[in-house]
């Protein structure tokens, strides 16, 4: 009996090894089922955006389909439909090299005019013209970093065809498009090797929620993730991505508290907070302290921006102020159960020196609050292009904040960002990375979740081949 079950032992293992080369090795056909918050009714990158959330979702979606000039790298800025590119007239005119060979979604190859349209109808200022293999851009006032503006989603190039067709040149080809529902097709002439998937299905308008669950149940291969969900799905052995934090979730105190006779009363209310403690515990380790609006491996200098950490009130003291001034009323996004975390963690701390602080989650018409907790997403690009692009959305939400000026130096957006934080009227808690949970049947070459946002599909397998 011992060679026998020596055999059977031996044919075991070789089986077991062979299902783990099988499992490790890159398989094409089947469809990759992934699921969003937002409803993505167009995947046109000119389109405007309904909200945050859809614009975020559509910058996951649309580089599948549509490839910009240039492409921001975890390594920096990279050639990508342009293979070189060269700066004339003092940074008013830039010529870039048209990438040779790419097949089209259609079947047709790339030319430079359809580029330069392109690039006309996303920037109507801009003249855009082709000259031989390349395409000059005049954008009038020196743009001296235009390689990394023309790197994000919305530059991304776009050839317009009959009927209002929308045909690129990425990984993938749009099939259909309507609210609820995005199918992609592999392009099989891709420039760059065709994806080993033959599609994926992007369910749109999918609650956090039911995405975990989708997942669980095997219903769904990637979806969305909230930090506060992430040891559910690690408990239960799938996987959790992240990206390199790349959202800023700060308070903002309103202007009746924004005025400079109660900077000591602010400063007070944020030396209270837990910044590791919301890190490790309320977001389970997957979000990064934050003492400056961009995160620290977008600047380089972020350990030093100083707060302002002049002596703050002490308990006595806070506890002699009038009750409006020792209640505070912290408002947040009703949808957002992070920020309503992060908010109840806040109220604990807070209590430490004194203070009351009321969670204010309205559907509707609320009292006016003292601060709110926003989410801002940094943008994965300059220092100085994704302040100026977190300035203007604190701005847009009624909270004025200095942008540094176009092509700034560092050190101009290093001043530019102490004095954001200074007055401490923002006040940033934590850097929050995009979460992504991946089912058990997902095989990849790379990690799905690209460092700086969105997803790597097109070097994503299914295991065991089609569903």
């Amino acid at each position: 009996m011992k060679p026998f079950t020596s055999l059977c032992l031996a044919l075991a293992s070789l089986a077991a090894a062979d299902a783990v080369l099988s499992a490790a090795r890159p398989q094409y056909g089947g469809t990759l089922r992934v699921e969003v918050e937002a409803t993505l009714a167009t995947l046109d990158p000119a389109a405007a955006a309904a909200n945050d959330a859809q614009d975020a979702a559509r910058a996951r979606v649309s580089p599948l389909v549509f490839e910009p000039l240039t492409s921001i790298e975890a390594d920096g800025l990279r050639p990508l439909l342009a293979t070189s590119w060269q700066i004339e007239a003092r940074g008013g005119r830039w010529r870039f090299r048209v990438r040779g060979g790419v097949v089209l979604h259609d079947g047709s190859t790339l030319q430079p005019w359809q580029v330069a349209a392109s690039i006309r109808a996303i920037e109507p200022a801009w003249k855009a013209a082709a000259e031989g293999d390349a395409v000059a851009i005049d954008t009038g006032e020196p743009i001296p970093d235009l390689p990394w503006a023309i790197a994000d989603a919305r530059h991304a190039i776009v050839v317009r065809g009959a009927g209002g067709a929308l045909v690129g040149s990425g990984p993938f080809r749009i099939e259909h498009v309507d609210p609820s529902r995005i199918l992609l097709k592999a392009h099989d002439s891709y420039w760059r090797a065709r994806p080993f998937v033959d599609g994926v299905q992007i369910e749109s308008a999918r609650r956090p929620e039911a995405q975990l669950v989708d997942l669980e149940g095997g219903r769904a291969d990637v979806v969305g993730v909230r930090a506060i969900d992430a040891r559910r799905l690690m408990r239960r052995g799938l996987r959790v991505e992240a990206s390199r934090p790349l959202e800023l979730v700060a308070l903002v105190f309103e202007p009746h508290r924004a005025t400079d006779a109660a900077l000591a009363w602010r400063r007070t209310l944020a030396a209270t907070i837990h910044r590791d403690a919301i890190c490790s515990v309320v977001l389970q380790g997957q979000a990064a302290p934050a003492r400056s609006a961009l995160p620290p491996w977008l600047s380089g200098y972020a350990r030093a921006i100083a707060l302002n950490d002049a002596p703050a009130m002490s308990p006595t003291a806070v506890g002699a102020l009038p009750l409006d001034q020792r209640t505070v009323t912290i408002r947040v996004d009703p949808a957002d159960l992070v920020t309503q975390a992060i908010a109840e963690r806040l109220a604990v701390d807070a209590r430490e020196a004194g203070f009351t602080v009321k969670v204010q989650a309205p559907v509707g018409l609320a009292p006016r609050p003292d601060a709110r907790l926003v989410r801002v997403a940094a943008p994965a690009t300059t220092a100085d292009r994704a302040l100026a692009s977190i300035a203007e959305r604190l701005s847009a939400r009624g909270e004025p904040a200095a942008a540094p000026p176009p092509g700034a130096a560092l050190d101009a957006t290093y001043r530019a960002e102490q004095a954001l934080v200074e007055r401490v009227v923002v006040v940033p808690i934590v850097h929050v990375p995009q979460l992504y949970g991946v089912g058990e049947r997902v095989g990849a070459a790379a990690p799905v979740a690209r460092p700086l946002g969105g997803w790597d599909l097109a070097n994503v397998w299914l295991l065991g081949g089609r569903p």
